[in-house]
């Protein structure tokens, strides 16, 4: 039996600790249970609650509409219909008006603070009355919940596109796949319905809100996500080779996105806002592999799938694998996933891959992303073969003061501050981009990201040895303190040795730092450094919080500090053996970086022209 809370719901991420920045455990009656302990009652968490609790039971019923379709059980169709009956009679009886929990900013819902989130929330609902079809006996209380909801979504899209004038909003396209499954449920419910109109404004959004690299143009990799799986949603019932061939080669871009992004365990690397590690964005990922895998044969996102069953591991329903009947007729031929270095040209996203993906580079070198963007121009994220070294740390649930406290400011990310200053909103400028062979350059900088400074980042991947080069220039030659950041997700050790510092990140497996792996184990790789700068510096260890699923987790991460008007940090790393010498020698404007090997071989690089 599946019980519906009869309340309206408010804004789910306020469903988050004030204490500890963690998404609060399924609600215990009236108490919302943190991990770490703490029992909150009361607002804004019961009405946090209530939509997540909403979503789970549009789920149930999607899940059992889904094993009806496939078994044709009664009991399967008997559940899904009660769901979505107890939930006409909630939106009959609560949904009157324009929610009053909404915040000024906020898009306002009837049943929900967000017309977003009840936007989403009527997905799933449309999806389960499509799918049990017209066998399924509903009630006149049904068709007037498809009915309301399709007047919110109507009046949120005009508030947003025509008073607001932001068509390209990611709110846009869940709002447009939420009227198509609407019309769709109307068609099954015997009402007129017009799903040509909303599945039209799906390719329109396309055209408007993704850039020629495929990216989303918010440039953060969980709206990109999001915008995808919403124009997927809208396409239910097409025919693939029906779809106009513009829209095809834009969503094809956008999966080819996530596949040349994906590190080499299929870890999308959180850019900008989006939560870290979350089981709602793994059954997202899911969904859209699902729905992209109908639309062609292939689409080079198996490695990003196994990730997040892995995540999800006995979480997971089961409701994803039975999504093979989205789009009616065969699809479109396989999808090239090219696993290559990759500039995406855009958004800015700087991705440098070892071929063996024993250690993948991603810089931040775009434009700042909007409401979604980070200050953390420059930004140098480590990823390996089996886990992550130095990460984007994505955001906690927006409810939480760490989000813009800490996690979208400069202090929480691996690039450069002033005199501890954060960032500007800013963009850069990539001034090189070589790949050939196992070698990839790229360099970038930016004039704006810190007033009166200029940072310029350099990095080299070849071999399984990176080498990284951050320059900060004072454009008056005053001397300031510069700070490079490290900030790992793993067990950080630094240590000063040779006139610079040698570092050692590595999953805390318990074992000792030089203790050997026994063979045939799986534990992940260790990432060996090598740090050296051009004036005095201090490489200084200290506590700090690690990535956004827990911000409450401390973790070593270090600061690199010097002060002057011309200040050049040097780091070479190494997922293999550790690199035994760095020397850099800067001459006539030139800077160069020689490297050894254990096995007394140099390689020498030279970067900045």
């Amino acid at each position: 039996m599946t019980d519906i809370l009869g309340a309206r719901g408010g804004w789910w991420h306020n469903y988050v600790c004030p204490t500890h920045g963690t998404e609060l455990l399924p609600a215990d009656g009236e108490t919302c249970p943190c991990p770490h302990g703490c029992r909150l009652q009361g607002e804004p968490y019961i009405s946090a609650w209530t939509v997540l609790d909403h979503q789970g039971k549009a789920r149930a019923a999607r899940l059992a509409a889904r094993r009806y379709h496939a078994g044709r059980q009664d009991a399967d169709r008997d559940e899904a219909t009660r769901i979505i009956r107890g939930f006409a009679r909630v939106h009959r009886d609560l949904a009157g008006e324009w929610s009053e929990q909404a915040e000024p900013w906020m898009l306002r819902g009837r049943l929900f603070a967000q017309a977003l989130t009840e936007a989403i929330w009527a997905v799933q609902l449309a999806d389960a009355i499509v799918t049990l079809g017209p066998d399924a006996p509903m009630s006149t209380d049904v068709v007037d919940l498809v009915e309301g909801l399709l007047a919110t979504v109507g009046a949120a899209r005009e508030i947003l596109v025509v008073d607001r004038g932001e068509p390209g909003s990611n709110y846009t396209a869940w709002l447009d796949a939420a009227g198509g499954m609407l019309n769709r449920a109307l068609e099954v419910l015997g009402r007129p319905a017009d799903v040509g109109t909303w599945v039209a404004r799906t390719f329109e959004h396309l055209e408007l809100a993704v850039a020629a690299d495929g990216w989303e143009w918010e440039g953060s990799t969980y709206y990109h996500l999001f915008v995808l799986r919403a124009y997927l949603l809208n396409l239910r019932g097409t025919r693939p080779t029906d779809l106009p061939t513009a829209a095809v080669a834009r969503l094809a871009a956008m999966v080819a996105v996530l596949s040349s992004l994906a590190t080499g365990d299929g870890t999308l690397p959180m850019l900008h806002d989006g939560p870290y590690d979350r089981d709602g964005v793994h059954l997202e990922v899911l969904e859209i592999v699902a729905l992209a895998g109908g639309l062609w044969r292939g689409t080079g996102l198996d490695r990003v799938a196994e990730h997040a069953r892995r995540r999800l591991a006995g979480r997971y329903d089961g409701l994803e694998d039975m999504l093979g009947s989205w789009f009616d007729g065969d699809p479109l031929p396989a999808l090239t996933a090219d696993r290559a270095s990759v500039h995406f040209a855009d958004a800015g996203y700087l991705v440098l891959r070892d071929p063996t993906d024993s250690i993948q580079a991603v810089v931040d070198a775009g434009p700042h992303g909007g409401s979604h963007g980070h200050l953390d121009k420059l930004a140098l994220y480590l990823y390996g073969a089996d886990g992550a070294w130095q990460p984007a740390p994505g955001v906690p649930p927006y409810g939480s003061a760490l989000r813009r406290g800490h996690y979208a400011r400069t202090l929480a990310h691996p690039t450069v501050r002033v005199d501890d200053a954060d960032q500007n909103e800013s963009s850069a400028v990539v001034t090189a981009w070589e790949v050939s062979g196992d070698r990839t350059r790229a360099a970038a900088q930016t004039d704006t990201a810190i007033d009166g400074v200029r940072l310029r980042r350099e990095v080299i991947l070849a071999g399984g040895c990176l080498v990284d080069v951050m320059r900060v220039e004072t454009r008056d030659g005053a001397a300031r303190d510069v700070t490079l950041a490290l900030r790992p997700a793993v067990a950080l050790t630094v240590w000063a040795a040779d006139g610079g510092w040698r570092s050692r990140w590595a999953a805390d497996t318990g074992a000792e730092p030089d203790e050997p792996v026994a063979s045939g184990s799986s534990e992940p790789a260790v990432l060996h450094g090598l740090h050296a700068a051009t004036v005095p510096a201090d490489l200084v260890l200290g506590p700090g919080r690690g990535p956004s699923d827990d911000p409450s987790r401390l973790v070593h991460v270090a600061d690199w500090s010097a002060h002057g008007a011309d200040v050049t940090f040097v780091s070479v790393y190494s997922a293999g053996d550790a690199p035994d010498t760095l020397t850099i020698d800067q001459t006539d404007g030139q800077l160069t970086v020689e490297v050894g090997a254990a096995d007394g071989t140099r390689t020498t690089y030279e970067v900045m022209r």
